[in-house]
């Protein structure tokens, strides 16, 4: 059988005061600082957890802001290509319509000058037709 002696008590004495030396002077400072590294490891853990919230909200809204303003862009393209065709149309309109007034103030002037020369072809065949009667007749017509 085992036997109990001093020296075993003494061992077990020393073991024991060892294990208590140890774990005031070892084990409970290495477990503070793994306790305290862990604590930060987690607050780093929640503040990068919240980071990235922050920034996918902040991505999600600039996408849909950017969404937006590319809707917008569009918009206001559209509508000054429609102002852009509006005045085109204003203008080849003017044009036309200055072009129908050139044309109807060429024809009157046309129709005017016409006139005029008929007028002035018929004086001149009345004063032949006299001047062929007067040399006909021999005598002066009226």
């Amino acid at each position: 059988m085992v036997e109990i002696n001093l020296t075993i008590v003494i061992q077990v004495v020393q073991f024991l005061i060892l294990v208590f030396i140890l774990n005031r002077i070892l084990f409970r400072p290495i477990s503070q600082a793994i306790e305290k590294r862990d604590g930060k490891i987690d607050a780093w853990e929640e503040k990068t957890r919240t980071l990235q919230e922050t920034v996918r909200t902040k991505i999600e809204s600039y996408e849909k802001e950017l969404v937006e303003v590319r809707a917008r862009a569009q918009e206001e393209q559209q509508q000054l290509s429609n102002e852009l065709k509006e005045r085109e149309e204003e203008k080849v309109g003017a044009v036309f319509e200055e072009a129908a007034q050139m044309v109807a103030s060429t024809k009157q002037a046309l129709q005017e000058e016409t006139k005029r020369l008929r007028q002035e072809l018929r004086r001149q065949a009345e004063e032949m037709a006299q001047m062929v009667a007067e040399k006909v007749l021999g005598r002066k017509v009226s």
